[in-house]
């Protein structure tokens, strides 16, 4: 394996592991979720590890675009 293979799955871990923590912050604090079901998602989120990050992105775009009025009521 060279270097470059090393250096770039090192920095895909880091990267995953920032991900991981922002999105179940992001799950911690949120009240209203898709499917109302916490476990699952932040089962999805770290176990699955680009896609159940991106899927939730998706499902919850409010972490991108700020949140709803409806989730600080």
């Amino acid at each position: 394996m060279d270097s470059g293979r090393i250096i770039a799955a090192i920095l895909f871990g880091i990267l995953h592991c920032v991900l991981i923590g922002m999105l179940l912050e992001d799950l911690r604090g949120r009240k209203r979720i898709l499917g109302h079901k916490k476990v699952p998602w932040s089962i999805a989120i770290v176990c699955v590890p680009l896609a159940g990050a991106l899927v939730y992105v998706l499902c919850h775009p409010q972490i991108v675009y700020g949140p709803d009025d409806e989730d600080e009521a």
